[in-house]
């Protein structure tokens, strides 16, 4: 098997919340290794620190103990190589569609996302003139635009209604497929940790330790009501319930 992609070695983050209660403990001796083409999905309660243990990987936030690796390399500054999707699109609203794609150094690329994300006639448009979906697409496209080798996705489909959510996993899947990125997505959905997943990692409740660590050996497409998938939905929810 080649070199580990990633790397993350015994790490815990403490935060300090600034009142009697003294410190949070967010997340407790999380080792995991990631190998390149990987779609890594990481499933746990709200506020388990799911999101935190994202922005360790992409050298927003650091460790208080243990270390991310990334090719061997310690992380501690963000890199266009580990490409970040928010939550919330977080487009410059003053930038065009096609300017806030370039902003991550795209160039020519920037025409090319467009048509793959299917807003070609939208180059010129404001963030404002945006569907909320078509928003979420110009974020993944701005992401890519550096050629990223691995894609942090935290939660980007969150709060969208469930047929327009689909159509964009399904864009995710295909990013993956043909990009050949690396993904880690975050999530407190179980079909869309299913949907997606080579592998899922199920975090506890904070401090957020890993229970499982599981290969989804299924074929894509993949439909919540298949009997495999459904099975698997059924045990981990039965997890979570103990956890």
């Amino acid at each position: 098997m080649s070199a580990p992609l990633l790397q993350l070695q015994q790490v815990s983050k403490r935060f300090n919340d600034g009142d009697e209660r003294g410190n949070v403990v967010a997340l407790r001796d999380i080792s995991l290794t990631v190998h390149e083409g990987e779609f890594v999905s990481v499933l746990g309660p709200s506020g388990c620190g799911k999101s935190t243990l994202l922005r360790i990987i992409a050298g927003l936030t650091a460790p208080t103990t243990g270390q991310c690796l990334y090719k061997g390399q310690p992380v501690n500054k963000p890199s266009l190589e580990r490409g970040y999707v928010f939550q919330d699109p977080r487009l410059f609203p003053w930038l065009t569609v096609l300017e806030n794609i370039n902003l991550a150094g795209a160039g020519a690329n920037g025409e090319e996302l467009l048509n793959k994300m299917d807003l070609a006639e939208f180059g010129q448009a404001l963030p404002h003139e945006l569907s909320g979906g078509m928003a979420r697409r110009v974020a993944l496209a701005r992401a890519l635009a550096p050629q990223p080798h691995l894609l942090l996705l935290d939660e980007p489909l969150a709060n969208l209604d469930v047929p327009l959510r689909q159509n964009l996993q399904v864009e995710l899947q295909r990013i993956w497929e043909q990009q050949g990125v690396t993904c880690i997505l975050v999530t407190h959905d179980i079909d869309e940790a299913l949907a997606l997943g080579t592998r899922l990692i199920l975090l506890s409740k904070r401090p957020a330790i890993i229970r499982y660590d599981l290969a989804l050996d299924m074929s894509f497409p993949r439909k919540i009501h298949q009997a495999q998938v459904a099975a698997l939905k059924t045990q981990i929810l039965e997890w979570m319930e103990v956890h």
